[in-house]
């Protein structure tokens, strides 16, 4: 019994440990994200390259197909076409690299003489659903040009909150945790892990929020709540993709923390919701400057 205690304890000490050193790998690239424009846009493009080859391991195995490349560059195509060409561009890039993605599939199955066209149907669909998936990371350069700020005060405050969910519910967890939150998605997440995760999403983006948005605190302790409840419904959603997919981790990139999507997967829900947060703070703005 004591060697069991003693083992299971070195096994949360080595955890520990390795995703301390995996930090070192996060933060340089966090702080790179942070740079308007000029590390924003490259970062949100790399990041969706790296995601999009994992994103489509799980969905492919999921559904039976998809396409890492065609999915990135559903992306990646609009992201970098915005920048240099403006809105009305990207928008039409993306529509004609969506319809080649479609022109592609339908040729491949209309070759086909004898068998089943299914893999092509599977391919198209897990594609699509990979891209979707991720297209919240485009929403990281909208932040950024919210204000137009470096580093920008908008992605502080959205990592600010992300990141202290994930480590209080870390920490808070492993300490305290004793009901399972959810066994059959994510074994290890327990309701007291939860429960610490969002108090400490709460105080830390509160604060970074007064500070750093100049946003009263009737929006700022609500608005950081919602949002680390968000984030953590995506790293709920990435464990049951995972768990229906039969993978443990979508890679093994980034020590103690499996791979990027194991990374960013609570940004995939999180920032939706900073956004409408984020228009809620504007329209209390304009409201409080009507009267």
């Amino acid at each position: 019994m004591r060697k069991s205690t003693q083992n299971q304890a070195a096994t949360r000490r080595g955890s520990l440990a390795a995703r301390t050193i995996g930090s070192l790998f996060i933060i340089p690239f966090a702080a790179g994200a942070l740079i308007w424009p000029y590390g924003t846009i490259p970062l949100t493009a790399l990041l969706i390259l790296l995601a999009a080859r994992e994103g489509a391991l799980i969905v492919g195995a999921i559904s039976g197909g998809a396409s890492a490349a065609w999915s990135a560059a559903l992306l990646v195509v609009p992201l970098v076409t915005v920048v240099f060409a403006g809105v009305v561009p990207a928008v039409a890039l993306w529509i004609v690299t969506l319809l080649a993605l479609i022109a592609v599939q339908l040729l491949r199955a209309l070759r086909m003489r004898r068998g089943s066209v299914a893999p092509y149907a599977r391919s198209l669909f897990g594609t699509l659903a990979t891209a979707t998936w991720l297209s919240p990371l485009l929403l990281l350069p909208l932040f950024g040009l919210l204000d137009g700020e470096t580093p920008s005060p908008w992605i502080v405050w959205l990592l600010a909150v992300v990141w202290s969910a994930d480590t209080g519910a870390y920490l808070v967890g492993r300490r305290f945790g004793t009901r399972k939150l959810a066994p059959l998605i994510s074994p290890r997440k327990s309701v007291e892990g939860l429960v610490g995760g969002l108090a400490a999403a709460a105080v830390v983006g509160s604060v970074a929020a007064i500070n750093l948005l100049d946003a009263p605190v009737i929006w700022a302790v609500p608005a950081s709540f919602v949002v680390a409840v968000a984030a953590e419904a995506g790293d709920l959603v990435e464990s049951l993709f995972k768990r229906a997919a039969g993978i443990k981790n979508s890679a093994t990139l980034i020590p103690g923390h499996g791979g990027v999507l194991d990374r960013i997967d609570s940004l995939l829900i999180a920032a939706p919701v900073a956004l409408i947060a984020a228009i809620i703070l504007e329209v209390l703005g304009f409201l409080t400057a009507g009267y």
